[in-house]
């Protein structure tokens, strides 16, 4: 019999996982707490891939994601992806995706309804490619709570199913492709309940979490209120000013040049600059030049559906949280340092260094979820135990009087986000990292002794730990590093230091204290 293998999550890199451990001849089982695919941060996105092509070789790609990522990446996994990316967009053509090249080393999907965005058909298109694979089984509204261990090897995964059961699903390999943590920041562009669960589910297993510090954030977000926080995707057209509540045009106060070159080439100065700007005042993006006709064609058609009077008003807009670049470290074979246990995608480490490069997210993705999803079924294939992965043990666990915190989950939620936000968020200080980390600490408390009396409260609860503990480890990893690089920025560090601060970060988590400490070690 053949291995069966649980993967937990289902965006992108979790259903590439499972698409290749299937077609490899294990039993798959692929489970999310919300729908597959179209539940997660790839839906959301532009599907934009990077790679080689015959213009554009290993060499350059390795070399310019280094530079961007500012020489903390790591250069195996860097050239893994670069060999690997041609064969990568071979298979996800295979698998009926429609990637247009584009330029030199960009591969996009396109969507035959300009108002769809692009990662809605990818996710669709990879999930009829599920659904024609009989030996994968799709669980949903399950949320993972722990990785089940025994002798050192991970064997299965426990969590709640949509009844309320605690259930335990044994495996003989388990992928975590569970993504980052963007929506435990107060600004972000995440899908709401992206809050590190994979984070926390690592380092309470017990495995160190990689260069924490360092997140990703996108300058121009919608920020209205009752509007949706999303992206307003590049290229920005021409007619489109950035304004402060003043009036004056910022690309012409920081001399800024194209909008669409400040926000590919020059994002993490502009998030800065925008940062510091809506510290003051609100910030626009001034859409009311913009030709009628031009509304009709992508990316500009994303935005007709926003309840928004573009041609009367300016649109809000800030900076926010778009990517984690740290997060598990990874073997050649994507197993983390449990035997039993592989992971893909934005959870894990190494790639992107101190920034992620554009289109580096998904091809992260396809390339690392194929190979995390090969290799976990070949696992141990010595002597594989073909376990069933039906649930072997269950309890339905009785809920709890009303929570002793003196604040609802709703509460605690908000002031986790704003913590996140202003402590550890686009620009940071030693003062306000550690007044974060006290402030999470105390969160921390107050979750522990908060009784949840329904499943939605459970989950909620997990949620909220395991945002807390996300925290923890980025102010950690941010008050450690005392320099700006890549994505990182300190005002009280404002340079990057070489000589001292080439470095990985590397945090174990203590889950009797509920802390993390951190080590460093210079860049592999």
């Amino acid at each position: 019999m053949q291995n069966g293998v649980i993967i937990v999550g289902a965006g992108l890199a979790g259903m590439m996982a499972a698409i290749a451990a299937s077609d490899e001849g294990a039993e798959v089982m692929l489970v999310d707490r919300g729908s597959i695919g179209l539940g997660t941060n790839t839906a959301m996105s532009n599907a934009v891939f990077v790679g080689v092509s015959d213009s554009y070789g290993v060499q350059e790609y390795v070399r310019e994601t280094t530079e961007i990522g500012r020489f903390l990446n790591r250069k195996d996994k860097v050239e893994t992806a670069a060999r690997r990316s041609r064969e990568a967009v071979v298979w996800l053509k295979t698998l009926g995706v429609s990637l247009d090249s584009v330029g030199t080393n960009l591969y996009q999907v396109r969507s035959s309804d300009p108002r769809v965005v692009s990662g809605v058909t990818l996710v669709r298109q990879i999930a009829r490619a599920i659904d024609s694979r009989p030996r994968i089984r799709v669980i949903r509204d399950f949320y993972v709570t722990n990785l089940f261990q025994r002798d050192g090897v991970v064997e299965g995964v426990e969590g709640i199913d949509a009844g309320g059961t605690s259930v335990l699903y044994r495996a003989d390999a388990v992928v975590l492709a569970t993504g980052g943590a963007g929506a435990m920041y107060l600004r972000n562009d995440n899908q709401r309940y992206i809050m590190g669960q994979g984070y926390y589910l690592a380092a309470a297993a017990g495995l160190p979490l990689f260069d924490m510090e360092f997140v990703q954030f996108f300058p121009i977000i919608i920020a209205g209120e009752g509007l949706p926080a999303t992206m307003v995707y590049p290229p920005i057209h021409k007619a489109m000013k950035l304004v402060n509540g003043a009036g004056e045009d910022l690309a012409v106060k920081y001399k800024l040049g194209s909008l669409t070159d400040a926000v590919m080439k020059k994002r993490d100065e502009l998030s800065i600059e925008l940062y510091r700007e809506a510290e003051r005042s609100a910030v626009f993006l001034d859409c009311r030049d913009v030709p009628r006709d031009a509304w009709e064609g992508y990316p500009l058609s994303l935005l007709r559906p926003v309840k928004h009077d573009f041609a009367a008003k300016p649109l809000p807009i800030s900076p926010a949280v778009h990517f984690m670049m740290g997060g598990v470290m990874t073997d050649d074979a994507c197993q983390c340092g449990l035997p039993g246990l592989f992971a893909c995608g934005e959870v894990t480490w190494g790639l992107h260094g101190a920034n992620r490069r554009g289109g580096n997210a998904l091809m992260e993705c396809a390339v690392f979820g194929t190979l995390a999803g090969r290799n976990a079924a070949r696992f141990n294939e010595e002597a594989p135990k073909g376990t069933s992965m039906e649930p072997t043990e269950t309890r339905t666990d009785g809920f709890g009087a009303p929570g002793t915190s003196r604040r609802s989950l709703g509460d605690i939620k908000t002031e986790i986000r704003k913590i996140a936000w202003h402590n550890a968020g686009v620009i940071r200080s030693a003062e306000g990292l550690t007044k974060g980390l006290e402030a999470a600490c105390e969160i921390h408390r107050e979750l522990d002794g908060f009784v949840p009396a329904t499943r939605r409260e459970r989950c909620a609860k997990a949620d909220l730990t395991a945002a807390v503990v996300t925290l923890k480890a980025i102010i950690t990893a941010s008050l450690a590093r005392q320099e700006s690089r890549g994505s990182f920025f300190r005002e009280d560090h404002p340079r990057e230091d070489d000589a001292n601060w080439k470095k990985n970060s590397s945090l174990i988590y203590d889950p009797v204290e509920k802390t993390f400490s951190v080590t460093h070690a210079a860049a592999l």
